[in-house]
């Protein structure tokens, strides 16, 4: 049948094949990424720049501020998550270097459309001196391909996040030491939630055909970033430079405190 699933109710009768542990997943989620979310902090942050006259030395450094940020916010809300939680410090690293330039690549873009980065050459400018005006270009022309539902993408970033390899290049010299190497089939049990709830969610919202289409698209948006994230890696030092120091401290985060300062996703006891 061609009929497209009703969206109108979320009582426990539902038509959709969603069912309760299957929205308490998804609201979990969608609560992680807006707890953790850095919107406000980066909208502030551009319009500042935008009407502050400065010098190239100090939007350079600005610009690497905004990245630091979208990272941590990212990071947070990996952390958050249950599936992350159960996993070995030693696995949550591995993890983080596996995934985390190809998912902040992704969830940079995201972030910076919603702050309308892309809108006017002065807030493109911003992210110019770090990363030269056809990124920045390259970056605009990808997100006007980005899926509007924002539900949709929270789902994919944490899809990704517990993804195998989520990136092009990986020259690390200890990677012998992985702790998931031997055992990167563990991941595919959360993978493979995340998956089956965001599809469940697509076919509730759009049908069979349109969910199709979003998520290739959406797959489609990825493999771009993850290019693009690549030839930045090979070709421009600072941002390695800076995501390697960001992965560092993230890395040595883990291993002190095992994200005891992140409630489960997002979630503070009242």
């Amino acid at each position: 049948s061609n009929t497209t699933l009703s969206t109108l109710s979320l009582v426990s009768d539902d038509i959709s094949c969603l069912r309760q542990p299957d929205w308490m997943l998804l609201s979990n989620i969608v609560h992680a990424f807006d707890t953790f979310s850095p919107l406000f902090e980066v909208q502030h942050m551009i319009q500042f720049l935008t009407r502050t006259s400065a010098d190239y030395q100090y939007i350079l450094q600005q610009s690497r501020n905004i990245v630091n940020v979208i990272y941590q916010s990212i990071q947070s809300s990996i952390s958050a998550a249950a599936d992350f939680r159960i996993m070995t410090t030693d696995e949550q690293c591995s993890l983080v270097q596996r995934n985390m330039h190809g998912i902040w690549a992704f969830y940079s873009m995201v972030i910076c459309h919603q702050c309308k980065m892309f809108d006017s050459v002065e807030s493109k400018n911003i992210m110019t001196p770090l990363y030269g005006s056809d990124s920045v270009e390259y970056v605009r022309s990808i997100t006007v391909r980005l899926d509007p539902d924002l539900t949709l993408v929270k789902l994919i970033l944490m899809v990704l996040s517990f993804s195998s390899n989520c990136f092009a290049v990986n020259e690390d010299q200890n990677m012998k030491r992985d702790s998931l190497l031997m055992g990167t089939f563990r991941l595919f049990g959360s993978q493979n939630a995340y998956v089956e709830v965001m599809w469940k969610y697509m076919l509730y919202r759009y049908g069979y055909f349109e969910s199709a289409k979003r998520f290739c698209e959406l797959i489609k948006i990825m493999l771009d970033e993850i290019t693009l994230s690549s030839t930045i890696n090979d070709n421009n030092k600072v941002h390695n430079d800076l995501l390697n120091k960001i992965t560092e401290e993230t890395e040595r985060s883990l291993i002190i405190d095992r994200c005891q300062d992140i409630p489960l996703w997002g979630k503070t006891e009242t």
